[in-house]
């Protein structure tokens, strides 16, 4: 009976010191945060983790804002947060339908007459990836064009000139692909009905009333004001950071804070914050997705937004999406039944890892299994 007491008390003290164990403590996930960017050869990373019942935070970070260099980011440090950008188009578009300026289901048609074969897409479609236009960033165009000058400045229209030199993937509403090239033609849509650009819309909209003071949006180069606070990111082993961050205009340009996308997240998904109720449900209505790594199985996608119910979880499913950009890459999840937020944003270095940050990845997977805390952390 002794040495069954003996091993029993051994067992609980391995599951409370082993990293896995259902007890982790903070500085164990710190000490794996910091070999996990190591391995990873991530400059640096920022983590968010509200519990939204008590309100508290947990914050995390690892790396320097520079490679080789001890200053440290901090929740207000700036990073890329590629294609969530679509997540403030889409909201915008919602919001003027329910200012009754817009109705989603109506086809593009009469806003581009330019582009007569896609006269019957609808907005909606645009919006969930089933409208079928072709995305220009998967063109060899668009490659020899990032390739021979990354600082070239290059209109939307152009890209989306070049979307429609090539076919559509199948008929409006008949099936589901990433397209870059929806997001540019929806915030034209969003442009040519307020009279004002998408980075106006966004301040008047978003930044502003939500208090988001370190978000910014950009279809060109962001200016110096705004770079001394963006954490570091490298390819080719040169430092880009001054690189046109611009470029993936409405469909990826936005820059963030890891603090903001914590405030946005929430926002955007309590009711009466950023969406009223109906609009936030169609917001949450998801078509299916094809299978593709590095994307978890059985996704399914709303009008800018993946759901996933992960086979390993018993919290239900997840809101999620991860966005990339050249030398960046973040991620946000609202898991409902846990009332909780994640959000990471990493710098990297080199650049040939920019799925690190998904959800079936192992600093994702890690941040799901990581119990909460009460430790209260300003940011």
């Amino acid at each position: 009976m002794k040495l069954i007491r003996l091993f029993l008390l051994f067992l609980l003290v391995s599951l409370i010191l082993s990293p896995m164990g259902f007890a982790e403590s903070p500085q164990n996930f710190q000490d794996f945060l910091n070999q996990w960017r190591t391995q990873n050869h991530i400059t640096s990373v920022v983590i968010g983790i509200e519990d939204l019942k008590s309100n508290q935070i947990q914050t995390y970070q690892s790396g320097g804002l520079l490679v080789n260099t001890s200053q440290a980011p901090t929740m207000n440090s700036l990073y890329g947060v590629g294609s969530i950008s679509k997540t403030f188009v889409s909201a915008t578009l919602l919001q003027l339908q329910e200012e009754g300026k817009i109705n989603l289901d109506k086809p593009i048609g009469p806003y581009f007459p330019e582009y007569p074969r896609w006269k019957l897409i609808t907005i909606r479609q645009l919006l969930n990836m089933s409208a079928g236009i072709y995305n220009f960033t998967e063109s060899s165009e668009f490659e020899k064009l990032e390739r021979s000058n990354p600082k070239t400045i290059i209109p939307p229209k152009n890209l989306i000139d070049m979307a429609y030199a090539h076919p559509n993937y199948f008929a409006p509403g008949r099936g589901w692909h990433y397209s870059n090239t929806n997001y540019f033609l929806a915030a034209l849509i969003i442009e040519k009905i307020t009279h004002e650009s998408l980075a106006q819309n966004y301040q008047e909209r978003f930044f502003k009333p939500l208090n988001l003071s370190h978000s910014f949006y950009s279809e060109s180069f962001y200016p110096k004001v705004v770079l001394t606070q963006m954490a570091h990111a490298y390819a080719n082993h040169q430092d880009i950071t001054d690189f046109n961050a611009g470029l993936p205009g409405a469909a990826g340009a936005m820059l963030m804070s890891t603090g903001d996308l914590l405030t946005w997240t929430e926002d955007l998904f309590t009711p009466g914050k950023v969406l009223d109720q109906k609009s936030l449900n169609e917001f949450l209505t998801t078509v299916g997705v094809p299978n593709m790594s590095p994307r978890p199985e059985g996704s399914q996608y709303g009008l800018g937004v993946f759901w996933t119910k992960f086979k390993d979880k018993n919290s239900g499913p997840s809101w999620w999406y991860t966005g990339v950009i050249t030398g960046y890459t973040s991620i946000f999840m609202f898991i409902p039944a846990e009332h909780k937020i994640i959000t990471a944003q990493v710098a990297t270095y080199p650049d040939n890892n920019y799925a690190v940050l998904f959800p079936n990845q192992d600093l994702v997977k890690k941040l799901l299994e990581l119990p909460s805390h009460n430790v209260k952390q300003e940011i």
